[in-house]
């Protein structure tokens, strides 16, 4: 299984938002506050501001989590 990641990740205020690449297919995958505190190990309990300077490595910790929730 290959697992790869789109440059562009994008927090409104609401949910981290971006593109995976899982066995060569893109799917669209979001996180909203409550599952990054839960699923984005060290992220337990970010604020907006510290979500948004640090939007790549908080989505780059979710991946495991985006890989479970498309099987």
């Amino acid at each position: 299984m290959s697992i790869g990641r789109f440059k562009t990740i994008e927090w409104d205020g609401n949910a981290l938002t971006g593109w995976v690449t899982i066995d060569g297919e893109p799917v669209r995958v979001s996180a909203d506050r409550e599952t990054i505190h839960r699923h984005a190990p060290g992220w337990n309990d970010a604020l907006t501001w510290e979500i948004q300077r640090f939007r790549e490595e908080i989505f780059d910790k979710l991946m495991p989590y985006f890989v479970a929730k498309r099987r």
